[in-house]
């Protein structure tokens, strides 16, 4: 499937000039301007202002990109089907996580799924859960890992593991609590009125660790004294372990973390409230048996291995 004429409307549309479009299409530039004049020519319409030096996409213009990304997408589709028809021994996998998800889960993860798969190259892509579903619907990703809820009706949606908010202590601070509450996954539940007047460390808005951990506080009725912002979740986990202070995390982060000193998780807030982990893909889009067994191995490592492991220490 040839899309030539699309693809070089779409260069011209993200670089919004013709030495850059002419750059990423490997074409001279008086080729691009060449084709250009020929397409406005052939359709009675112009398709960009010529704005300075920039290219500006018309009324007419802005409807033909957007008709070319979605041919772009069906092509890609197409693509997929015709790579699986053919074989599944080689191909690119784009995932898309979390940063932190990625740190602590993907490596042993992309390890096991290369040992059955060690033609398929998985690349992953971290950022916020609202990037990433983006990327997924534009084509850019293949799946993701999210614990944000998925809306688009072009995505579909399995659900995976449920997670909580836990709290991390110096393992000295938590022995002064003489903790003795419900055991529940291998940890404790604890009420945050236990420890209000302790320093809390926490991630700035809009991380959904501190949005979850506002609704615990808010479940609890407190209001802490003492709270310090910091840039992220391993900061504040390990000052929580110089008993320094509690940090937030969630359950399934603290499992693949380890710290230099003895720590304690303790589950927090709402012991009804579970964040729930996803995986997301275009319904649309082929679904190849290698990508299958990828989120086969995800979904087993989230609710089962690390548990196994965890409970092991």
């Amino acid at each position: 499937m040839n899309l030539k004429e699309q693809e070089y409307m779409l260069a011209l549309g993200r670089h919004g000039s013709l030495t850059g479009a002419a750059q990423e299409l490997w074409i001279t530039q008086p080729t691009l301007s060449v084709f250009l004049n020929h397409l406005e020519e052939s359709m009675g319409v112009q398709l960009f202002q010529r704005v300075g030096k920039k290219l500006v996409p018309t009324a007419a213009g802005r409807e033909y990109l957007a008709c070319a990304h979605q041919m772009e997408l069906m092509k890609m589709d197409f693509d997929r089907k015709l790579s699986q028809f053919v074989r599944e021994d080689r191909g690119i996998l784009h995932v898309g996580s979390m940063r932190h998800r990625n740190l602590y889960l993907f490596p042993r993860l992309i390890r096991n799924f290369q040992n059955i798969h060690p033609g398929i190259q998985v690349i992953l892509h971290d950022s916020s859960p609202t990037d990433l579903e983006k990327m997924l619907k534009d084509g850019d990703l293949d799946l993701i890992l999210t614990n944000q809820p998925v809306e688009n009706p072009s995505l579909s949606v399995r659900p995976i593991y449920e997670d909580r908010l836990g709290m991390v202590l110096g393992a000295a601070r938590a022995a002064k609590l003489g903790h003795h509450g419900n055991w529940e996954r291998n940890m404790q539940y604890l009420d945050l009125r236990e420890v209000q007047e302790d320093l809390f460390y926490i991630l700035p808005r809009p991380h959904s660790v501190r949005l979850i951990a506002e609704s615990a506080f808010h479940y609890m009725g407190i209001h802490p004294a003492h709270v310090q912002e910091v840039s992220n979740i391993d900061l504040g986990c390990q000052l929580a372990a110089e008993n320094l202070g509690a940090a937030f995390t969630m359950e399934s982060y603290y499992r693949y973390f380890s710290y230099p000193k003895p720590t304690k998780c303790f589950f927090v807030g709402d012991p009804k409230l579970n964040i729930k982990w996803s995986i997301a893909f275009r319904k649309k889009a082929t679904v190849p048996s290698y990508m299958k067994d990828f989120m086969k191995l995800l979904k087993e490592q989230m609710r089962d291995v690390n548990l196994r492991e965890f409970y092991s220490r």
